[in-house]
C-alpha cells in the first residue's frame, strides 16, 4: 500500500510539474508578447516625438523668419516716418527767432510768404527737420495767411515765430546766407526791420507733424469704395 501511495504521489507531482512547466511557458510567451507590443508602442511614440520635434523646429524657423520680416518692416516704417515728418525727432541744429518791430504797421508785418523764404532757405542749406512754433513742417503741411494771422499746418501761430531746424550747426547758418531763398529772407529782414536772432543748439526736439485726413487719395490696390482689389497691379 505504501509503495502504491508513493507511486500515486509521484504521478501527481509529475503531472503538476508538467502543468507548471506549461504555465511557465505560456507566461513567458505572454510576457515576450507584451514586451514586443510595448516595444512597438515605444517606437510609435518615438516616431511621434520625432515628428513633433520637426514640426516645432519648422514653427520656430518660420517664427524667426516672420519676426525678421516684421522687424525689417518696422524699420522701414520708422525711416519713412522720419523722412516724411510723421515722427518726433531730436538732434543738433539752429533755433531762429523772428518778430515784428515794435512800431510795425499792417503792411510790414511778417507774413506767410516771408516765413516760407526762411523755411525753404533752411531746407536748401541742409536742414533735415523744421518746425515753426512747434508745428512740424512737411510736404502735407504748409504756412498760410488767413487775414492777418499766420497758420502752420492749419493752426494759428503768433509772433514771435521760433523756427527750429535740425542740421549741422557748424554750417547751417552760413549756408542759409548762400541760398537764393536765404538772401530773399535777409533782404526782407533788413528792408522791413524784422527782429531776428539765431543760436546754435546742441540738441533740440521737434514734434511729429499732424496726420491730415485724406479724403481724395485712394490706395492703388483699392476700388473707389475702399475695398481692396485682388490681383491688381501697380
Amino acid at each position: 500500500m505504501a509503495v502504491a501511495a508513493l507511486g500515486i504521489m509521484g504521478a501527481v507531482v509529475a503531472v503538476q510539474t508538467d502543468r507548471e512547466a506549461e504555465v511557465n511557458e505560456l507566461s513567458r510567451a505572454a510576457l515576450v508578447g507584451q514586451i514586443d507590443a510595448k516595444r512597438d508602442e515605444l517606437r510609435d511614440l518615438q516616431s511621434q516625438v520625432a515628428g513633433l520635434t520637426n514640426t516645432n523646429q519648422s514653427v520656430v524657423s518660420a517664427n524667426t523668419r516672420i519676426q525678421g520680416q516684421l522687424d525689417d518692416l518696422g524699420g522701414r516704417v520708422r525711416r519713412a516716418e522720419l523722412n516724411t515728418g510723421f515722427a518726433a525727432v531730436h538732434g543738433p541744429g539752429v533755433r531762429i527767432t523772428v518778430d515784428n518791430r515794435a512800431d510795425v504797421d499792417v503792411d510790414s508785418e511778417i507774413r506767410d510768404e516771408d516765413l516760407a523764404f526762411l523755411v525753404d532757405g533752411l531746407w536748401e542749406a541742409g536742414a533735415e527737420a523744421i518746425a515753426v512754433n512747434d508745428q512740424r513742417i512737411n510736404v502735407l503741411g504748409g504756412i498760410r495767411n488767413t487775414n492777418r494771422a499766420v497758420h502752420v499746418n492749419g493752426r494759428p501761430v503768433n509772433a514771435p515765430y521760433v523756427v527750429s531746424a535740425i542740421g549741422d550747426p557748424r554750417t547751417l547758418q552760413a549756408r542759409l546766407l548762400q541760398t537764393s531763398e536765404g538772401q530773399e529772407w535777409f533782404a526782407l529782414v533788413n528792408g522791413l526791420g524784422f527782429v531776428y536772432s539765431a543760436e546754435n543748439v546742441d540738441d533740440m526736439r521737434l514734434p511729429a507733424a499732424p496726420e491730415p485726413d485724406l479724403r481724395d487719395v485712394i490706395e492703388l490696390n483699392a476700388d473707389p469704395d475702399g475695398q481692396t482689389q485682388e490681383g491688381s497691379a501697380p
